[in-house]
């Protein structure tokens, strides 16, 4: 069998791919100004890059190349299933909006892994340490095997971390998890709201766990990192050395793994190996955004085991402790200001400690660059509203089908289109109940944005949620981190 010449491939589905410096087909030229796919995936990125924001963008896109051009179609090469499957689910009507824009007419668009990009990916894992510590590029942090103290940020300690009232117990437990040699619980549960702290907990567990004389050997990552790393095993027939390298473990932490809804082998996988650790006395530490029961799309083993975890869930400091949190992250991060400035910062800013400590550093640093001493409250308002201007953008169907896709484990297309599964039904009635409270579009209006609904199924749609709002809580619960994220609480 001849080599496979450098730069050549073909796409998934057998068509011819050029190399990224190929001209374009003569009716693609006709139609825009470029000549070449890698100048119209440039341009197509960049309307993407402006819809999603750069640091969405720099998750999902980045290894991202145009494979395959032709007169109606695109073919989008991806380095990995995890994310063709991601991209095609969230993002097709994205791509394609921007690529009809671009060429005048409207675009099919199919994601595929690109067999360079895959081995590019691949390439890169075999060469980087697998037990460097603290963090490789995979986003895995792990403790040495020989017994060696692990470097792990002096950040990451239980030291660091600033203790509401209201979080004294997530942070007991966490404690007891990672320091006591026979702790009351193997398995814990850590679920709060973005920026409650859930990430800064999970590695103080870690740090702790990491000492040698408890022989944990604990690892962390990314749930979204691990669900990667799985699926590359299974393409490279390894599976058995990645249940080798996770089922040896004293101790496994995975930060967020809400990115496991919808994915049947990553969750089975899971499950086995959380089985396995805490079968062997182990321990495992799992975080989320979202409580067990707002999970979607879950098997009911591995929802079952997460129900029998010890629930750790974190809350935003009350507001009569946020001034504290502001004090204690002030002196942490070096703002001399007057109470005045703490209190605006608790008061506008403290709807999470992520927020706070962002308000915080941003003006220890204007600080430091006006050489001033004690900021007074004038110069803190100024810095605050140059640094964060308060334009909000009002609020449309587009940014609210944004919103509920992140939340939901649906696709543009079912959201807009006519499934009648259970999960796609309750998020388009979420969807139209935020439409109908937070814009001023008609019902009439509203129906055209989600599939050519007709007036009376809005109004149905969006009483039945409101009904419900007022009778379960974690509906409620959502709806309130929805409203959060668009603007409107």
């Amino acid at each position: 069998m001849s080599a496979e010449p450098e730069g050549t491939f073909t796409t998934g589905d057998g068509l011819p791919a050029e190399t990224e410096a190929d001209a374009l087909p003569p009716s693609l030229r006709e139609r825009t100004p470029f000549q070449t796919r890698g100048e119209l995936w440039q341009a197509v990125q960049h309307k993407i890059k402006e819809q999603l924001g750069l640091e969405r963008f720099s998750v999902w896109f980045r290894q991202t190349e145009l494979m395959g051009a032709h007169e109606d179609r695109l073919v989008v090469g991806v380095p990995n299933v995890v994310i063709q499957q991601f991209l095609s689910a969230r993002y097709t009507d994205a791509v394609a909006d921007a690529a009809a824009e671009l060429v005048g007419g409207p675009m099919q668009i199919s994601f595929e892994v690109g067999p360079r990009l895959f081995r590019e990916m691949r390439a890169r894992r075999n060469c980087e340490p697998r037990e460097s510590g603290p963090a490789n590029s995979d986003g895995v942090v792990s403790s040495h095997r020989a017994g060696a103290m692990p470097r792990v940020p002096a950040e990451w300690g239980f030291e660091r971390l600033i203790v509401s009232r209201a979080n004294r117990l997530p942070f007991a437990a966490a404690k007891e998890l990672a320091g006591q040699e026979n702790p009351r619980f193997q398995l814990l549960y850590v679920c709060g709201d973005y920026g409650t702290g859930k990430t800064a907990l999970l590695r103080a567990i870690f740090a702790l766990a990491c000492a040698p004389e408890r022989g944990l050997e604990p690892i962390y990552m990314a749930a979204e990192d691990w669900c990667n790393e799985y699926y590359l095993a299974i393409q490279r027939k390894t599976t058995h050395r990645f249940r080798d390298r996770y089922r040896s473990r004293g101790m496994l932490l995975l930060d967020d793994v809400q990115f496991l809804q919808g994915k049947a082998a990553g969750q089975g996988e899971l499950l086995h190996t959380v089985k396995h650790i805490l079968g062997r006395g182990g321990r495992v530490a799992l975080s989320s955004a979202l409580h067990p029961g707002e999970l979607k799309e879950l098997a009911p083993a591995l929802l079952s085991l997460l129900r029998s975890a010890f629930p750790a869930v974190l809350l935003p400091a009350r507001q009569d402790e946020r001034l504290d949190v502001v004090k204690q992250l002030s002196a942490r991060r070096g703002l001399d200001a007057v109470e005045e400035v703490h209190r605006l910062i608790a008061q506008s800013h403290g709807d999470s400690f992520a927020t706070m400590e962002s308000a915080v550093c941003c003006l220890a640093l204007y600080a430091g660059l006006e050489g001033r001493g004690k900021l007074e409250l004038c110069a803190a308002q100024d810095a605050l509203a140059a640094m964060h201007p308060a334009t909000p953008q009002p609020v449309g169907p587009a940014e609210i089908k944004e919103a509920v896709l992140d939340a939901f484990p649906v696709s543009a297309e079912q959201l807009t289109g006519r499934s009648r599964s259970r999960t796609v039904c309750r998020a388009r009635q979420v969807a139209i109940y935020l439409a109908r409270g937070l814009t001023d579009a008609s019902l009439t209006e509203i129906g055209r944005a989600f599939g050519g609904l007709t007036h009376s199924t809005v109004k149905h749609a969006a009483d039945k949620i409101a009904r419900n709002r007022r009778t379960d809580p974690q509906l409620a619960s959502l709806l309130e981190r929805l409203e959060r994220r668009l603007g409107a609480a």
